[in-house]
C-alpha cells in the first residue's frame, strides 16, 4: 500500500509541475507528452473508469501526437 501510495504521490508531482509550467506559459516541447497523457489518464482512471472512458472519448491529444513533425 505504500508503495502504491508513492507511486501516486509522485505521479502527482510530475502533472503538477506540467499543469504549473502550461499556466505560466513556459515551453513543454523537451517533455514527453504521451507520458504525461498516460500518467493523468491513469489518475482519472484510479479515481473513475467512467470519467477515464470519458477523456479518451474527448481527448485530441493523441491524435495530435500521431502528426507532430
Amino acid at each position: 500500500m505504500s508503495q502504491c501510495r508513492a507511486t501516486a504521490y509522485a505521479d502527482l508531482q510530475i502533472i503538477r509541475r506540467l499543469r504549473n509550467r502550461i499556466a505560466h506559459h513556459e515551453p513543454i516541447f523537451s517533455r514527453n507528452i504521451a507520458d504525461d497523457y498516460q500518467r493523468i489518464h491513469d489518475m482519472i482512471a484510479w479515481r473513475s473508469q467512467v470519467a477515464a472512458a470519458w477523456m479518451d472519448r474527448k481527448q485530441a491529444v493523441l491524435t495530435l501526437l500521431a502528426v507532430k513533425p
